[in-house]
């Protein structure tokens, strides 16, 4: 059967795009792996002799430190992020209770607040609750900044979400604690998927906030980890991208894992 110009097209440009995203991950291993002059002398060529030690030395520098703590940071705002939200957004999409256009409208108005505009005022009330350099300090705001994205996500698909199979749970005794937690969550995980996905990568690189908040090395996260191999008037390159592979190794591993959930939530919820 003769595939047509259009479905032809559409494999060019999928490849393509693929290709564009896959390189520059292909690129940071190899040269990971090169000698510092083999990185500049020939950036794009396989590298002569593979340089695992870049990888131990990174580790013995520190990143595996930063490392867990992005790791801990991540899973706890990640966890707190889905269970809150996808309490409010089951709420206000199928719970009929007075003021909740005016919740979701203010869940809306907080999406659309960029981060960068209230570190100020943030930095003042953290250091005024004594949360300044400690890991609830971090935690709570990537929470707070977390909901308001992850409810309208959630939300969109709980308005979809069969009546049907809510009815019968009922019929069959179930109270509203159990008709969430025991039915409508477990046939809600694509989209709980993509809340995890979306925010655990989005929390994993974060910089900014880490930045204001942390002040001890032993409470850095990884992006700012990074930042300890470039220096004021030099950078250890290889020793940066050994440690950027080692960093993008989890997300990669994520979104692996929870790919099939994921690509489910984008085309909808299946019957």
């Amino acid at each position: 059967m003769r595939l047509r110009f259009s479905t032809v097209l559409v494999y060019l440009l999928v490849g393509g795009y693929t290709l564009l995203v896959a390189l520059p991950i292909v690129w940071m291993f190899l040269s990971s792996t090169k000698t510092v002059r083999e990185l500049f002398s020939s950036p794009f060529a396989l590298p002569e002799e593979p340089q695992w030690s870049n990888f131990v030395k990174a580790w013995d520098s520190g990143i595996s430190h930063y490392l867990a703590n992005s790791l801990l940071v991540t899973t706890l705002s990640v966890v707190l992020i889905v269970l809150v939200s996808a309490l409010a957004a089951y709420a206000l999409a199928r719970i009929n209770f007075p003021g909740r256009v005016v919740i979701y409208l203010m869940l809306i108005a907080g999406f659309a607040i960029p981060v960068h505009t209230v570190l100020v005022p943030l930095y003042r009330s953290l250091n005024t609750a004594g949360l300044l350099n400690t890991y609830a300090g971090l935690i709570l705001p990537y929470v707070a900044f977390g909901i308001p994205f992850s409810v309208l996500l959630l939300y969109a698909f709980f308005l979809e979400f069969p009546a049907e199979i809510e009815d019968a749970a009922r019929i069959d005794g179930c109270n509203i604690w159990q008709l969430v937690l025991r039915v409508v969550m477990p046939l809600s995980m694509p989209a709980l998927v993509s809340v995890v996905v979306f925010q655990a990568v989005f929390l994993w690189n974060e910089f900014s906030l880490a930045l204001i908040v942390t002040r001890d090395d032993a409470l850095r996260t990884i992006p700012l980890g990074l930042t300890k191999f470039q220096g004021q008037w030099s950078t250890n390159w290889t020793l940066m991208l050994a440690s950027l592979s080692m960093a993008t190794l989890p997300v990669l591993v994520l979104f692996v894992a929870l790919q099939r959930h994921f690509i489910r939530s984008l085309v909808g919820f299946s019957k």
